[in-house]
């Protein structure tokens, strides 16, 4: 491995200790529909964004509430002992893309 691609893949690995992420396979919603409440919560903080989720009223909003919830689980599983109200936790990224369809 060249000097460029050690030092590009220390950052990597770097800030994916910092990011906990969660995942959704398989959800039955249309992209686009998704895709709206994820740009809702882009660049919020975490409990701000459980708000704006949990009293909207489009249907994407629950299974976004379900998974941010498991990300905010992912990270007090590695932080332990840590109480998430003292951390400025931040909805970083959101992605949303296309699952097959039958």
């Amino acid at each position: 491995m060249g000097a460029r691609k050690k030092i590009a893949a220390d950052a990597r690995k770097e800030e994916m200790k910092s990011t906990y992420i969660a995942r959704l396979n398989n959800c039955p919603t249309s992209p686009r529909k998704m895709r709206l409440v994820a740009d809702m919560i882009r660049g919020k903080k975490v409990d701000l964004a459980l708000g704006l989720l949990k009293f909207s009223k489009k249907e994407a909003a629950g299974n976004m509430y379900k998974l941010l919830l498991s990300a905010i689980n992912n990270w007090q599983a590695k932080n332990e002992g840590v109480r998430i109200e003292d951390q400025p936790l931040v909805v970083s990224k959101s992605l949303c893309g296309q699952c097959p369809s039958a």
